[in-house]
């Protein structure tokens, strides 16, 4: 009862979020923007937003095989995919879940796979710094926002690589954590094996190509409202406003990321009416279609799990 209620809080928060925007873009004007959109390219979006997914797959398997836990190819389409029904809680914290998953899948210890769900999202946030990089100049102010999240990695990577400071908070921590202490010690050897250096700098750049499919997809929405950018700006406007909403934490980033979408568009001269019709499309195209892509593939599976119990269940009579 609680779940649901927080995701009907979640659901009423972005229908104020989409209310508020319609206002600011004014409805009428908005209405119109809409009729003239040429809706073919939400469905590119939708591809290249897939393809983002598959290339992050591919990363999120990496991670698994460095961290020594190992699914068929199904079952790890499953979790991966099941695991996007999350990315409208805070900073995709929800996705966690994966490590649920997996544990009833196979018995996967949660301290073997939370840090593979947490070295992904850091590869993820890299990824898009890298992406925003490119775009810097057209709106310098944003670099210092892009260099505390370098320095914050920074300073968790010389954590975990670094054995007098790691030890130490293990220590610590082991007096406080008692029974679990060996989960932390395990959680510790995770996040080395998989924050091996070489690994960790080819799977961000892994990240920086995904996540550039849908900085293409942002570009090509803007054509369909008949207007044009040049594709490093949209680049730069996509990654920027992904990174605010991420550390934001506020579920989905919802209102943070399409406020930064609008407004970087309407700083780079688009009208109120244009940008908000962008922001708005954008985001169905990558946030809203992942979510419902992974609650579907999560209760497909899950009824196909449920049948084969039943299967089972009635040979045994």
């Amino acid at each position: 009862m609680e779940k649901n209620s927080k995701v009907w809080l979640i659901v009423l928060f972005a229908v104020v979020v989409y209310l508020l925007m319609g206002i600011y873009g004014d409805f009428g004007k908005l209405s119109l923007a809409m009729k003239d959109f040429r809706w073919t390219f939400l469905f590119v979006l939708f591809f290249l937003t897939t393809i983002n997914y598959l290339f992050r797959f591919l990363k999120w398997d990496f991670f698994l095989k460095k961290a020594g836990v190992y699914l068929n190819l199904k079952d790890n389409l499953f979790v991966f995919f099941s695991g996007l029904s999350m990315i409208i809680t805070p900073g995709k914290i929800g996705e966690i879940w994966k490590g649920w998953l997996i544990k009833d899948i196979n018995g996967a210890e949660l301290s073997k796979t939370v840090p593979v769900v947490i070295v992904e999202r850091i590869t993820d946030v890299l990824g898009l710094a890298i992406l925003a990089l490119f775009g810097i100049l057209y709106y310098k102010e944003g670099i210092y926002f892009i260099l505390a999240l370098f320095l914050i990695f920074l300073g968790f990577l010389a954590t975990v690589k670094s054995k007098t400071i790691s030890n130490r908070i293990i220590s610590m921590l082991e007096h406080k954590m008692g029974k679990y202490a060996e989960n932390i010690k395990t959680m510790h050897k995770t996040f080395e094996n998989t924050m091996e250096t070489k690994g960790l700098i080819g799977m961000s750049l892994m990240s920086a190509f995904a996540w550039f499919f849908e900085c293409i997809g942002m570009y090509l929405v803007i054509l369909g409202f008949k207007e044009s950018i040049d594709i490093t700006l949209a680049t730069f406007i996509f990654s920027f406003a992904s990174l605010t909403g991420a550390v934001s934490m506020i579920p989905g980033g919802l209102g943070v990321a399409e406020a930064t979408i609008s407004g970087l568009l309407q700083f780079f001269g688009l009208t109120p009416t244009l940008s908000v019709g962008i922001a708005i499309i954008v985001r169905s195209g990558t946030l809203w279609y992942g979510a419902i892509m992974g609650l579907s593939v999560y209760l497909l599976f899950k009824r196909e799990k449920g049948d084969k119990k039943k299967q089972r269940v009635t040979t045994l009579k």
